[in-house]
């Protein structure tokens, strides 16, 4: 059957079966293997040996030929190598160019346009769906709108005039922010030659003084005992330690009683106001240590120097003027203000 068909033929047919056509028919038996004798040379066909243009054979290629019952039919050439995909090269990236801002203008123009028309059309869509609701539905709508827009306006009218009333906000200058509390820096100075004994008042308020003065045995709070150079009785466990670094040149104390509650004030001269300046600094360093400063002023911007300060449950409030320190202690802080401003220095 295979002999009456032309070369041209049987290639045609060799690429018309696929590979799976070719095993099915292996699988039936109708595929054999034609045997050469040695007298019987193969020759090989024209058809069946590829070249290439300059007729070489090709390198990258094997041949295998398939003989079936009726015959050779098909030859089939498979490659060993898949051609490598030519990788495409990146396009330059485009640099902006003066030529091109009427196109960027222009692109930008249609898209502002279309977003306004999109808006139109949707605030179009909108107000004829308002129109649709019932009278009643649509004049409520109206009454919240202008109610909004009057509290608005009304705000604004009313912080306007607020502001011009007023005189709008004026800040503190540095002296009024670093003015002492209770208006201690503006108490009468003690005399050059008076005595820390002599500025005791009799009372303090409501609290009368008592014959109480501070000790090691009779302690008050850190900050007194700091200020006065006072140690602590051996029995009292951990007890805080002072570092002073100037002398004074006198010192008093007393404790004021009222029922069960006690005020405690103690008083410190030195030789001027630079060891007062610094003997405050090292009080401030010593309740931080052991307790908590509150609000304080020892950097030396005005005369008087003060800080507030919570070490081991007493509440006390010292400041400085001239070369006198004050320090007043309880452990209540109303108890505290009324004791201060009772005070004459």
């Amino acid at each position: 059957m295979t002999e009456q068909l032309s070369p041209e033929e049987l290639e045609r047919l060799s690429r018309e079966i696929s590979r799976a056509d070719l095993q099915k028919l292996a699988e039936r038996g109708l595929l054999g293997t034609r045997t050469t004798s040695a007298a019987e040379p193969k020759k090989p066909r024209p058809e069946s040996t590829p070249a290439g243009a300059n007729g070489a054979p090709l390198q990258d290629r094997r041949v295998e030929t398939v003989y079936t019952a009726f015959g050779e039919i098909q030859e089939l050439r498979l490659e060993l190598d898949l051609a490598e995909v030519a990788k495409e090269e990146e396009a330059p990236k485009r640099r902006f160019r003066v030529r091109d801002i009427p196109t960027y203008i222009t692109i930008g123009g249609l898209s502002l346009a279309l977003i306004i028309e999109r808006s139109y059309l949707y605030l179009r869509r909108t107000k004829r769906d308002f129109d649709r609701l019932p009278v009643f539905v649509r004049a409520v709508y109206y009454l919240a709108a202008m109610a909004v827009v009057l509290l608005l306006v009304g705000f604004i009218l009313g912080t306007q005039i607020t502001h011009l009333l007023g005189g709008g906000y004026n800040p503190p200058t540095l002296q009024e922010s670093a003015a002492a509390p209770y208006g201690v820096n503006q108490r009468m100075l003690p005399l050059s030659d008076a005595q820390p004994a002599q500025l005791l008042p009799e009372t303090l308020g409501e609290f009368p003084r008592s014959n109480e003065i501070i000790s090691a045995n009779n302690t008050s709070s850190p900050t007194n005992q700091c200020l006065l150079g006072l140690g602590y009785a051996k029995d009292v466990l951990n007890p805080p330690t002072c570092a002073r670094s100037y002398g004074m040149l006198g010192t008093a104390s007393a404790r004021y009683y009222d029922g069960r509650m006690k005020i405690d004030v103690a008083i410190a001269r030195f030789s001027n106001e630079q060891q007062a300046h610094g003997t405050m600094v090292e009080l401030l360093i010593h309740a931080r240590k052991y307790g908590r400063v509150g609000d304080f002023a020892v950097s030396g911007l005005t005369p008087n120097s003060y800080f507030y300060s919570n070490v081991r449950g007493w509440l006390s409030f010292t400041w400085s003027h001239g070369p006198w320190i004050f320090s007043i202690s309880t452990v209540k802080l109303d108890t505290l203000e009324e004791a201060i401003k009772a005070f004459p220095y």
